[in-house]
């Protein structure tokens, strides 16, 4: 290949996937000399638009909202930037989904990579991502690349620091994230903790001297407010009226990241936060590498009932596995988080 043929990355599913796969695409831009440009969804956007080596992000309307408008939406899209698409020489496609790479093989006409089950054509050589392990070691296979260093790639604007400075949070500082469960791809409301034991340990936080800022979406929104109700401290609530990198340049201020398995929570983990994840549905081990998480897991005799898959749906009327977590472990967790990161 020719060293100014355009190599294309792919991944059009949310935040938190997105972020899962940089190691291996830090390594892959890191290892080989090329322009590389990303294909990806605007819910994962926030990821490329700041990663180094990355020339060009093309921001996709993926997935498709429901019904004919959205199919042809995407069609037209693709229709008007196939032209410049097609000067891709080989696309990396860190996902399984076939509707996604044959998509891909139409827009380039390149060979292609992915992350797939069976080969859609001699023109893919395919990585098959095993359910049970972490993910990012199908990721790097389909790169090519071994990372040393599976902590996710998301750097920080410094008018993105000087923000969140401006916004004179007082410290120390402590951030929790109620909500969750929500993506482009899949809805799992189960896989939220409760405000009320929320509320619990934000109280115990701020009796140990912290302040307390809830960050999230705007989804997550009710869960505060569900939340706030609850406290008797006082709480600063962010959720809904951040960006991805201005929640990232509010974790940089707090001692640590209380809340479940989402893309919030993947974010903490790219910045370095020391984090209690608390996990039903899913499984810890196939979506955060060993050691950049404290991991909770509710246990029960479903749980975790999918990891790299999407979601069969809770058998049950509420989720037991997260109830299943209980305050007290959580307290104890976070207690031994903080003393061994912060003790004099």
């Amino acid at each position: 290949m020719e060293a100014n043929s355009p190599v294309l990355i792919v991944k059009t599913h949310a935040f938190g996937d997105a972020l899962l796969c940089t190691p291996a695409v830090r390594d892959l831009v890191r290892g080989r000399e090329a322009e590389y440009w990303v294909l990806t969804g605007y819910a994962a956007a926030a990821v490329w638009e700041r990663f180094p080596g990355i020339s060009r992000v093309f921001v996709a309307p993926v997935p498709p909202q429901s019904g004919a408008g959205g199919s042809l939406n995407l069609m037209r899209w693709s229709i008007r930037n196939r032209k410049i698409l097609k000067n891709v020489k080989e696309s990396f496609v860190f996902q399984g989904s076939p509707s996604v790479r044959r998509w891909v093989r139409f827009l380039t006409g390149s060979s292609v990579r992915s992350s797939g089950g069976e080969q859609l054509g001699k023109w893919e050589k395919v990585f098959p991502m095993i359910e049970t392990d972490f993910a990012g070691y199908s990721y790097s296979k389909t790169a090519g690349v071994s990372p040393q260093d599976w902590r996710p790639v998301f750097p920080v604007r410094e008018t993105e620091s000087e923000w969140a400075e401006n916004l004179h949070l007082s410290r120390p500082l402590f951030a929790i994230a109620p909500g969750g469960g929500k993506n482009p791809r899949d809805t799992v409301l189960e896989k939220r903790w409760f405000p009320d034991r929320y509320a619990v340990i934000a109280d115990r936080l701020s009796t140990a001297g912290f302040n307390i800022v809830l960050i999230g979406g705007s989804d997550d929104s009710e869960a505060a407010q569900e939340m706030k109700k609850l406290c008797r401290a006082a709480v600063v609530d962010m959720t809904g009226k951040t960006t991805w990198g201005q929640t990232a340049a509010i974790l940089d201020r707090c001692y640590g990241f209380l809340g479940a398995d989402s893309g919030t929570a993947h974010l903490a983990t790219a910045r370095g936060i020391p984090s209690v994840v608390l996990f039903g549905p899913s499984s810890p081990e196939t979506l955060y590498a060993g050691g950049l998480v404290n991991p909770l897991q509710g246990i029960t005799d479903c749980s975790p009932c999918y990891s790299n898959s999407l979601f069969p749906g809770c058998v049950r009327e509420r989720a037991t596995c997260m109830d299943a977590i209980e305050t007290e472990d959580v307290w104890f967790t976070l207690q031994k988080v903080i003393n061994e990161n912060y003790s004099s």
